[in-house]
């Protein structure tokens, strides 16, 4: 179905200047869920007809037995309502629409969509990305479908890059979308070189991975123009590093007790909404991540996707990290730090399946995370039967 997009957001500020939209919270919901795909993403600014602007989006699904979808929008994940009908299309669509970016307030808006199907129950999804111009890879860590149909809420839970180089009006986007808890998983060396910036009302907790490991120090030594490059990273030393490291993750006392005090952090409800993060986001991040989603029971065919989706998020921020070492480090030297491969994650599933038999026995008995924290996690962030 087409949509005219300049009615929908003449609509929506309305509905925005009325408060906040009414609706049905969706945690613990038992119906099935018959959505096997949805999405929606975020795509320029869109100048409407009746000269209003908005925040363009394309909204995706695929819900077999599902009969006909309305999509509805709204600003908070837990009562998008139905206030704001938005689009509507078969088992199969797709809509395309244009929404306020801000509030009457000036507030950056983050816009979540419900799929009701004609039978089973609905789904909230929303654009991955918060589209932070400082911290690049802040992005929800829900929104995937696990191997038995339940889905990850979203709104929950965020991974990211650092936060010490927040700018004032990402700091107020986090405010606004209520940030509880940030777990910084850095070293104390990284930490003290650039403290994370908290938006307002969100406590900070440390869980350090590393634990001051020297080989991290000494890459980062060397970044700074200190050392020899080809000595430490020529000859694919900057890929086995990064394997290594992966296999570290597993198998390191530091870091499973940083992991299981972060898991057992965010089992508590009050904690929520959260997020955890490194420096770029990409590999302690990208391990807690992967940990999650096995915890919610998606497949490692889609975990994979997810961390390889840092490659993109982090592309403008590593170009003008490679701007700022030309002339004094061979770009492909520095390449493999840079990046994800799918071999990094590989090398930390490898090493979970041959010491525990399997992430669910690294979850238990890696992490030691009992069987009531493992419940109240997925309790809290699946949804469907």
């Amino acid at each position: 179905m087409s949509i005219r997009i300049g009615k929908i957001v003449l609509a929506v500020a309305a509905a925005i200047a009325m408060g906040p939209l009414a609706g049905c919270a969706h945690n613990g919901a038992t119906q099935k869920i018959p959505f096997t795909e949805a999405t929606a993403t975020a795509g320029g600014v869109t100048h409407n007809a009746d000269g209003t602007e908005g925040n363009s989006y394309r909204v995706t699904w695929s819900a077999p037995d599902g009969g006909s979808v309305r999509v509805y929008a709204g600003t908070d994940p837990d009562h998008v309502g139905k206030s704001l009908l938005v689009g509507d299309g078969g088992e199969m669509g797709k809509v395309d629409l244009g929404m306020p970016p801000k509030d009457p307030a000036g507030k950056t808006l983050r816009w979540y969509f419900e799929l009701t199907p004609e039978r089973g129950a609905p789904l909230v999804i929303a654009e991955r990305s918060l589209m932070l111009a400082s911290a690049p890879n802040f992005r929800d860590a829900g929104g995937y479908r696990t191997a038995d149909g339940k889905w990850i809420r979203m709104g929950l839970l965020y991974r990211s890059d650092q936060l010490d180089r927040l700018s004032p009006e990402d700091l107020d986007t986090l405010h606004t979308d209520g940030l509880h808890l940030v777990c910084d998983l850095r070293t104390d060396t990284e930490r003290k070189q650039g403290m994370d910036k908290l938006p307002a009302g969100a406590q900070a907790m440390i869980a350090d991975v590393a634990g001051g490991d020297s080989a991290t120090n000494g890459i980062a030594k060397l970044l700074s123009g200190h050392g020899n490059p080809k000595q430490v990273l020529g000859n694919g030393k900057g890929a086995q590093f990064m394997i290594d490291a992966n296999r570290q993750f597993v198998e390191s006392p530091t870091a499973k007790a940083a992991y299981k005090a972060m898991f057992e952090r965010l089992a508590d409800p009050k904690s929520l909404p959260a997020t955890f993060h490194c420096t770029a986001g990409k590999d302690r991040t990208g391990w807690a991540q992967a940990i999650f989603l096995s915890i919610m029971g998606v497949p490692r065919a889609a975990i994979l996707q997810d961390y390889l989706l840092s490659n993109d998020y982090l592309k403008g921020k590593n170009g003008k990290m490679l701007a700022s070492l030309k002339g004094r480090i061979d770009p492909s030297l520095i390449q493999p730090l840079m990046e994800v491969r799918p071999d990094y994650l590989q090398a930390g599933f490898d090493a979970a399946d041959k010491e525990y038999g399997s992430m669910d026995g690294y979850v238990r008995n890696g992490l030691g995370l009992s069987e009531a924290t493992i419940q109240a996690l997925r309790a809290e962030f699946l949804v469907g039967a």
